[in-house]
């Protein structure tokens, strides 16, 4: 049962009505996630302010998306997982992509670096190594990429963090659970 109330947007008024209408303009529905962050009209736009700012980074928005599922799948967010790969292919992902980004694992060396890095900067909370900086930079990003890569971690960890304190409902359906290929050669095939 999801722990915190979604605000109607059908009953919403003045700057949370605002608010509301901007997102269903961008997506063609209001999400659960945004009727949730909309208990704060601060955060909702907030969250809308970064969203839009970040289509206007040097990495790609599949990259970003990419991104955001790796952080989503290490933070446990089952809905933040589920609605990036439900709205994948409206970002011009395919299912490799989307695989990709929840694993970590890609053919292209700079993708790779790249979810690497941000995998580092989770699980170091941004104290990475020299080494860990120095082989996203060989790997071709430079400065500006670097940044845009944290802050869509933090992007992801945003909604990963609040969707997971709220258990907000899925309206999209469930991502199904990847099984990794180091499982299946201990034997468990477990999934992620």
């Amino acid at each position: 049962m999801q722990r915190l109330q979604s605000v109607n947007p059908e009953t919403a008024q003045g700057r949370t009505k605002e608010l509301l209408d901007t997102v269903h303009q961008a997506f063609g529905v209001v999400p659960n996630a945004a009727k949730v962050m909309a208990n704060s009209p601060a955060v909702l736009s907030s969250f809308i302010g970064f969203t839009t700012a970040l289509a206007d980074s040097k990495i790609d928005t599949k990259l970003q998306n990419q991104v955001k599922l790796i952080t989503s799948e290490n933070n446990d967010c089952d809905y933040c997982t589920s609605i990036l790969s439900a709205t994948a292919p409206a970002a011009g992902m395919s299912a490799t992509d989307v695989l990709t980004g929840r694993t970590g694992q890609s053919e292209d060396a700079r993708i790779k670096s790249a979810l690497t890095f941000a995998n580092d900067v989770l699980e170091s909370r941004g104290k990475v190594s020299d080494a860990q900086l120095a082989a996203v930079r060989d790997a071709g990003f430079d400065d500006a990429e670097i940044v845009e890569i944290v802050a869509s971690v933090v992007h992801g960890c945003f909604t990963n963090f609040l969707n997971n304190v709220a258990d907000t409902e899925l309206d999209i359906p469930q991502a199904e659970p990847v099984v990794t290929a180091e499982s299946c050669h201990s034997g468990t095939c477990s999934a992620r």
